[in-house]
């Protein structure tokens, strides 16, 4: 794995695995819907900032902009949607959350073996350390007790497959053009994600986000910037150079560093006590990503021209997703 690579993984493991206790901070004075709209918005402003400077521009077509949005419903507005018409879903076991939200690159694979058109496949060897990640999790979180035959595991499950489709279609937009893709840099995609998701959380702001006044102090205004600049604008800029690099299925593997990061960050800022059981689940889940992220090997001069073509994009210095 080259160090741009690397690189690229940790930002994103690190500032999602962390963003729970920066959201702790900002909901000191502002609720759900407030700080959804005012993260969001710090995001859009900054990616439309750094894709001025960077002399690029926002795409046009009313095609590319309708794969956009349709991206941003499944990665955002979905979810939220799915969780406010069903009441279950708010109550749902913490655990089992966490547990779904593990899920998407398993959804991932299994979205790609349903697509028959897909010239590449995903190689045994990151699908295996996806399956071991995934067992991680389960070790980590041992969500046994919870209600999985419930409206809420069901809301879940829907969400944690419709991420992983717009992760899919993250990576055709930036796929080259005579493959279908729009060869989209994961900048103007991040910043396009960025100013689609201000319309989505300005229709959600009636839903809650004028029954208080928001509270800014100095500490809420920093946890917004790191959640609305970082978070929510160069981090997932990471994760789609990460997609565009790697394809949607081994670029998943970092959701399962994030709790990680979550668990050894509340050891660290809220003295939490890690049992064996968290340990080992830890452990097995570095083991799958370690797996998934082994240099791949050269494959023999007789291989077909999409795994070429495949094995070229991984391992070129792709622009930003």
């Amino acid at each position: 794995m080259r160090f741009d690579s690397a690189a690229r993984f940790a930002a994103v493991a690190l500032m999602w695995g962390s963003s729970y206790f920066w959201i702790k901070i900002v909901f000191g004075g502002l609720n759900s819907a407030q700080f959804s709209f005012f993260r969001i918005l710090v995001g859009a402003v900054a990616m439309l900032g750094i894709l001025a400077l960077g002399r690029e521009r926002l795409p046009r077509g009313a095609g590319v902009w309708a794969r956009l949005v349709l991206i941003a419903f499944l990665a955002n507005a979905l979810p939220v949607l799915l969780v406010e018409l069903v009441d279950d879903a708010v109550g749902a076991d913490a655990d089992m959350v966490s547990v779904f939200n593990a899920s998407v690159p398993l959804c991932v694979v299994v979205l790609l073996c349903l697509a028959a058109r897909r010239a590449d496949r995903v190689p045994a060897r990151v699908a295996a350390g996806l399956v071991v990640g995934f067992a991680g999790v389960l070790v980590l979180y041992a969500p046994w007790g919870a209600e999985w035959l419930s409206a809420g595991a069901a809301v879940n499950a829907a969400a944690a497959v419709a991420y992983a489709w717009s992760m899919l279609l993250m990576e055709k937009l930036m796929g080259a053009e005579e493959g279908g893709g729009r060869a989209m840099t994961p900048l103007v995609l991040a910043t396009t994600q960025a100013v689609i998701g201000v319309g989505w959380a300005g229709i959600n702001m009636p839903n809650g986000g004028f029954d208080s006044t928001p509270h800014f102090s100095a500490s809420i205004i920093g946890a917004l910037l790191v959640l609305g600049i970082l978070n929510t604008g160069l981090v997932y800029m990471c994760f789609a150079w990460l997609i565009r690099e790697e394809g949607a299925a081994k670029a998943s593997g970092v959701l399962y560093a994030v709790p990680v990061v979550l668990t050894l960050g509340m050891v660290l800022l809220e003295d939490y006590v890690l049992g064996t059981r968290e340990i080992l689940g830890m452990a097995v889940i570095v083991a799958g990503l370690i797996l998934t992220r082994l240099p791949q090997r050269t494959a023999p001069a007789g291989r077909t021209r999409s795994a070429d073509r495949a094995t070229s994009a991984a391992k070129s210095p792709a622009a930003v997703r």
